[in-house]
């Protein structure tokens, strides 16, 4: 099988986001108008027949982008996989990511060559995002999925950081069966010990969230600990890294914290990120405004929301470090099951179909805007130079 060649590789990322852009403007215009509760009464629609057809029709675009440095880190995972063929399948250990490993040992003992060793890594991506709606809002699924497909991070990790992207989506479903009791939070445990294998970094939504269930059980302390990490990182940031970096749970984080000078000159900004923690915030307004401003209690969403807003702190007192969009991933990944699960879940509103709609309007819209901004605006038009006069 090989990459998809039809479409330039310049025009990729566009024609992704066009689409995904017509999808949800089509939902928002069929709900905007709606006075009634068809979101929370659906019984299950032809739109879950639809959110799968669009969940094949990503993994497989997605998965086979041409093989190029446009993707990011993408050359350097083709260039690893030809090591596999020579390697034999990893033991279990806690001091490397022996599952992925063997996701491409396996990928190459199969014979399958690099276009579909990522038709399966994305398929897992995906696919586990899947799994997740199914689990928590089964009965609109197309809804959960475009909160996951138009998530800020979703392209990036769908096809940069791929690793953590897998990761984080095994975690992903490893949380929605974690909320419950019995074998289904056994389940979600070894999920959790899967996604530690793949990288190493999980282990903290992994802690965050057991934590949720047998210690920190209100939110209310959860949001002051956010809060008081952000006066952490502004006071004493450097030093509260210092001590995180010195637990040595993913060594990747002492590397981007120590050369945070020395990679400067590749990386967008460094020092406290005032835009990404307005970002991070909006979920941290939507808990607020679901669990104490409307006194609404449910089990399953204090522990989304507690181990949203756990990780989300823990990179708030990072967030000096080089690339540290790669640590608010870590609590980026949850962002969009804390809007959809009570909007799907919860009778909030009224009208909870017009304020759905509009939720994901806005929602979606940012990741738009910072795409077409990011191609077409003030980055010296990078977009326009390689689109509009690629001929």
């Amino acid at each position: 099988m090989e990459s998809i060649e039809f479409i330039s590789i310049f025009y990729f990322s566009l024609a992704w986001y066009t689409t995904l852009l017509i999808m949800i403007w089509g939902t928002v215009l069929y709900y905007v108008g709606s006075n009634n509760q068809k979101i929370l009464n659906s019984q299950g629609t032809p739109l879950q027949g639809v959110a799968l057809l669009f969940s094949l029709l990503a993994i497989f675009y997605i998965g086979l982008r041409p093989i190029s440095s446009e993707f990011g880190d993408m050359w350097l995972y083709a260039r690893n996989y030809t090591a596999y063929e020579e390697m034999s399948y990893r033991m279990i250990s806690f001091g490397s990511e022996w599952f992925w490993d063997n996701i491409g040992i396996f990928c190459a003992h199969m014979g399958l060559n690099e276009n579909e060793y990522f038709l399966v890594v994305e398929a897992g991506y995906v696919g586990l995002m899947f799994a997740c709606s199914w689990t928590l809002a089964r009965k609109n699924l197309w809804i959960a999925m475009l909160f996951f497909f138009s998530a800020f991070s979703f392209f990036s990790y769908g096809t940069n950081g791929i690793r953590n992207g897998i990761g984080c989506s095994t975690e992903l479903l490893a949380l929605s069966l974690f909320i419950e009791k019995g074998p289904k939070r056994v389940a979600g445990a070894i999920l959790m010990f899967i996604a530690l294998g793949i990288h190493r970094s999980t282990l903290l939504p992994s802690a965050a969230a057991i934590s949720t269930v047998y210690v920190i059980k209100d939110t209310k302390m959860a949001l002051r600990f956010w809060l008081l990490s952000i006066f952490l990182s502004l006071t004493i940031g450097p030093l509260v890294a210092q001590v995180f970096t010195s637990l040595g749970f993913d060594d990747r984080m002492s590397v981007y914290y120590n050369s945070q000078e020395k990679n400067a000159q590749y990386f967008s900004h460094t020092g406290f990120r005032w835009d990404f923690l307005l970002y991070s915030a909006m979920p941290v307004l939507m808990i607020w405004y679901v669990t104490k401003h409307r006194r609404f209690t449910d089990p399953g969403y204090t522990m989304i929301a507690n181990t949203y807003l756990l990780c989300n702190a823990f990179w708030i007192m990072v967030i000096r470090a080089s690339f540290s969009n790669r640590f608010a991933y870590l609590s980026w990944f949850i962002y969009p099951v804390v809007f959809f699960y009570p909007l799907l879940k919860m009778n909030i509103w009224e009208d909870q179909d017009r304020k759905t709609s509009l939720i994901l309007f806005f929602y979606s819209g940012f990741t738009f805007f910072m795409y077409f901004i990011y191609y077409f605006g003030t980055t010296g038009f990078k977009g326009f130079d390689k689109y509009w006069w690629l001929e």
